[in-house]
């Protein structure tokens, strides 16, 4: 579904991306690992169109995405769930979730409706919350809306940007109950996350970046490949 090759990066001067090589196959959920400041969230970034490459390829369902403007990158598929969140002030939960209906702009009313009623069933806790501000939401409240944001426009490949950044212990068991079920319905992660132990358990592929560069590729359910990534991240 995604295939990235020899991908560089800049911003300004200083050259993020190294030359990655990456691919993710549909229904898949791949781990992007590495201390702060490696370059995990510019690559996501770069896939989303948030930051252009220069130098590389980006293929998304076999056609080139790499240069394209976000929004049209949307478009094919690709949604992109930021660390930050990025819940716009002033509107409600439904407000919010809405907006996302602009990833598919040629739906119809009726098919939004059915897509919101979808994203409603998989976060219960927002259908209850649906006329509250967003940004009066608790912080695992706010990272779910800002994931059903994206999947209310029904991605084919979801990129995930360390949604357990400054989350409890037992609301990240909470929150990757969801990524679990999004998981189990066939949805292709691509997942950058500080938190080895919780992401492991859901990934089937990962990478260890280092200095914009992947040292290290492994599967999850080999003991030896995780070791491995721990060893290379405490370095």
């Amino acid at each position: 579904m995604l295939d990235i090759r020899n991908l560089q990066t800049h911003y300004g001067r200083s050259h993020i991306i190294q030359g990655i090589d990456l691919s993710v196959a549909a229904g898949e959920v791949f781990g992007i690992f590495g201390r702060n400041g490696v370059g995990k969230t510019t690559l996501l970034k770069t896939v989303a169109g948030w930051v252009k490459p220069t130098g590389g390829e980006i293929a998304f369902n076999g056609a080139r995405i790499d240069g394209l403007q976000p929004h049209r990158i949307a478009r094919q598929g690709v949604g992109f769930v930021p660390e930050d969140r990025r819940i716009f002030p002033g509107l409600t939960v439904e407000e919010n979730l809405t907006l996302g209906f602009l990833q598919v702009p040629g739906r119809t009313g009726a098919a939004n409706r059915a897509a919101l009623a979808r994203v409603y069933e998989r976060f219960p806790r927002l259908a209850e919350r649906s006329g509250q501000l967003g940004t009066t939401l608790s912080c695992v409240e706010q990272q779910m809306l800002a994931m059903a944001r994206v999947m209310v426009g029904e991605p084919k490949l979801l990129l995930i940007d360390e949604p357990s950044e400054g989350l409890a212990p037992m609301i990240v068991a909470d929150l990757y109950a969801i990524i679990a079920g999004l998981r189990a319905a066939g949805c292709t992660i691509l997942l950058v996350e500080q938190n080895l132990g919780e992401a492991l358990k859901f990934c089937d592929r990962f990478i260890a970046m280092e200095r914009g560069c992947v040292v290290l590729s492994g599967k999850a359910d080999s003991q030896g490949d995780r070791d491995a990534l721990i060893e290379s991240i405490a370095v």
